[in-house]
């Protein structure tokens, strides 16, 4: 696919009923689209919420790259991320020098693990962002996952 057809594919993405019904049921909020790059308001079960960052580039053919952002500078920083226990730790890796999303279907997942790549995980569904916003609300909001607030103080380091 060319480029324009992959830009079609993103903004068919953000306005399917997925979206639209993931957000009427307050799991996310579509903050904003900066070319290739998303902005989503996620929830926690806790009642807090995170900004996530979604760099699409080569959207359907490469995998997205999902990061935690600051809300006010879209910054990624430690203090952006959420965090949890050992289970929640093996999915989000929140360390300032190691911020990244361990999943077969994130960039970021497939750099410190090659072999997912051809696995082609993003590519199990036709809306790979849908994918990741739904693989998010799982994790921050069913608590075997792991997810704690940041007020808890037993979280992994």
């Amino acid at each position: 696919m060319d480029n324009t057809s992959l830009m079609d594919t993103l903004v068919t993405s953000l306005d399917s009923p997925e979206i639209k019904q993931g957000e009427k049921a307050k799991f996310w909020r579509f903050l904003e689209r900066k070319n290739w790059t998303v902005y989503f308001e996620v929830f926690a079960w806790s009642g807090e919420k995170y900004v996530m960052e979604f760099n699409c580039d080569g959207y359907i053919s490469e995998p997205i790259l999902g990061r935690f952002v600051q809300p006010d500078s879209y910054q990624c920083t430690s203090n952006a991320w959420p965090c949890g226990n050992k289970t929640f730790g093996n999915w989000f890796k929140w360390q300032e020098q190691n911020l990244f999303i361990c999943w077969p279907a994130d960039r970021g997942g497939i750099k410190h693990h090659p072999d997912w790549g051809a696995q082609k995980y993003w590519n199990k569904t036709n809306n790979p962002l849908h994918q990741y916003l739904e693989f998010i609300r799982q994790c921050l909001n069913i608590r075997a996952n792991g997810y704690q607030p940041k007020s808890q103080s037993n979280l992994v380091a």
